[in-house]
């Protein structure tokens, strides 16, 4: 285990060298060092969120598979409508007011996420989820790119040793 997470600190990740427990520059009484724009790349942004992450004592991220991978699920039932509505409306250029409801209902599946674990909520807050999905609304090229976000914070959640406990 202990070569594994050398192999990855050379690599430049994970947070070997440094205290477990506590984010780099994060204070609890202040805002995450790191918050993801509007104008975010989605997967350099997904690896940026997830290193900020919170760790435990024993350098493990704080935010479990499950957790994440909840929000995925629901942002995938989503987009799976998506997919068959662009099927059906191949000149569509936005979502319908129905799917622009879904989508911004995932603001709500997030916040419930996180009003029940704070490992969520951090997660939320360094991602802004909340605000990227709000400014989907009914373009369907952000959604697409929404999706692509998600899969890699899951991708490098997974990458970087998230697991449950």
């Amino acid at each position: 285990m202990n070569d594994m997470r050398s192999q990855f600190a050379k690599l430049g990740y994970g947070q070997a060298s440094k205290p477990a427990g506590n984010r780099q520059g994060y204070n609890k009484n202040t805002a995450p060092a790191f918050v993801v724009t509007l104008n975010y790349d989605p997967v350099d942004d997904a690896e940026k969120v997830i290193n900020h992450l919170e760790k435990d004592k024993y350098g493990n991220i704080a935010l479990t598979t499950s957790q994440i991978r909840k929000f995925l699920t629901a942002v995938n039932v989503v987009r799976n409508k998506v997919d068959l509505y662009i099927a059906q409306n191949k000149y569509a250029d936005e979502l319908s007011i129905e799917l622009a409801a879904e989508v911004k209902f995932l603001k709500v599946n997030l916040l419930y996420q996180a009003g029940r674990a704070k490992a969520v909520k951090d997660f939320m807050e360094i991602s802004n989820l909340a605000a990227i999905i709000g400014d989907v609304d009914k373009n369907i090229k952000k959604f697409q790119r929404l999706c692509k976000y998600v899969e890699a914070l899951v991708a490098y959640h997974k990458f970087m040793g998230g697991k449950d406990k």
